[in-house]
């Protein structure tokens, strides 16, 4: 054991030999201390009351010490909802900063929901913070299910509260039964920024909307809002909707378009413009499977020299057939005729007008007859057919 002396004195010709080395020799580069690479990663997350919340796996990854980075190759996890897996995600790349505080996945990333729709969430770079739940995809991000598929600028998703939060422009494309790439979609529809619950399906989007159909049907809104689980979207006014080959435009108040059944309903006013002639009512029921026009209430038809009232009508746009149901009145401006009938049948021609016959109905029909030479005119007695 030295005494307190020799120890000094070894002290100070330590320091006196490393101060000359300072001065008179030169710096030494310090190397950077190599990154560990390791052969499996293997992480982890658990909430504070002990429930899983995600894990993230890698076969190959690096890790720096000074900064706290993890660099890993093929990342593979699972992010748990109620201690249970709810959604699978893996990219090419992951880079895992201050140990977990954050996670950039990058390339070919998917986040595949496990239950409910089966929804796919993609993109090309994920931005991941844990600790808020959340998701941001801002290069090529993208949602796919059995039946559609959603486009975005840039993708939000809330892992806590299964919500996707986007930005516009939107494209929605969805296919009657099965979304399938290499076949155009039944359905278009472009909107602006929304959002998109998926574990209950609540679904809006702002405007303008237009929905494009592939038989060249057009529908214009302010903006939607709707249920993807139980199958409608609803368009809210002003909404138009353009007839396919030019046959006609109807605008209406808010619309509901129930995409499964290929139905669009509206409880309120109408008017629609035809290639001779309108048509006004209370509410509309278009069956885009059948091609036919349904209006429960207050019907009435208007073209040059005619004019129809009715409590129903009915048209079907791929034979033309119209049908006008109660209390059926046609005038026409012809010798100021009037029929009334329980039922009129109807068909358009080529040329855009409406043409009605009784073809085995009882119709009544009265017909004012123009003044004679004497300056009299009488009514013709109501003839029945």
């Amino acid at each position: 054991m030295l005494s307190p002396s020799p120890r000094l004195a070894l002290f100070c010709i330590a320091l006196a030999l490393a101060l000359t080395a300072c001065r008179d020799g030169p710096p030494q580069p310090v190397e950077a201390p190599r990154p560990f690479v390791l052969r499996a990663l293997d992480l982890n997350q658990r909430h504070p009351d002990g429930t899983k919340d995600w894990d993230l796996k890698s076969p190959e990854a690096r890790y720096d010490l000074n900064s706290r980075t993890v660099r890993a190759r093929q990342p593979s996890g699972v992010l748990y909802r109620d201690n249970k897996p709810a959604y699978r995600i893996r990219a090419d790349l992951a880079v895992v900063l201050d140990d977990g505080a954050l996670v950039v996945l990058e390339g070919g990333v998917r986040l595949q929901q496990l239950n409910q729709r089966k929804v796919l969430i993609t993109g090309d770079r994920l931005v991941w913070t844990p600790s808020n739940s959340k998701m941001v995809i801002d290069q090529r991000p993208g949602a796919v299910d059995r039946d559609s598929s959603l486009m975005v600028n840039h993708l939000t998703f809330h892992q806590d509260k299964d919500k996707l939060v986007f930005r516009g422009p939107t494209q929605l494309k969805r296919w009657l039964k099965e979304r399938k790439p290499d076949l155009p979609p039944q359905t278009v529809v472009r909107s602006g920024d929304g959002s998109w619950n998926l574990e209950d399906g609540t679904l809006v989007a702002s405007g303008p909307v237009q929905a494009d159909q592939d038989d060249g049907q057009v529908v214009t809104a302010s903006r939607i809002a709707g249920n993807t689980r139980n199958g409608y979207i609803d368009l809210f006014a002003p909404v138009r909707m353009t007839l396919s080959e030019g046959k006609g435009q109807i605008s209406a108040g808010t619309t509901r378009w129930n995409y499964v059944k290929q139905q669009l309903k509206s409880d309120s006013p109408f008017e629609a413009a035809l290639k001779k002639g309108r048509a006004t009512g209370t509410g509309f029921v278009v069956n885009q499977l059948n091609s036919n026009v349904i209006v429960p209430e207050d019907c009435f038809i208007e073209q040059p020299g005619e004019q129809l009232k009715a409590r129903r009508c009915s048209w079907n746009w791929s034979n033309e057939q119209v049908i006008a149901d109660g209390d059926v009145t046609l005038r026409r401006d012809a010798l100021n005729q009037t029929t009334q009938a329980g039922r009129l049948e109807g068909r358009i021609g080529e040329n855009g007008a409406l043409s009605f016959g009784t073809p085995g109905q009882r119709v009544q029909s009265r017909i004012k007859l123009e003044e004679n030479s004497t300056g009299e005119k009488r009514d013709q007695p109501r003839v029945s057919f």
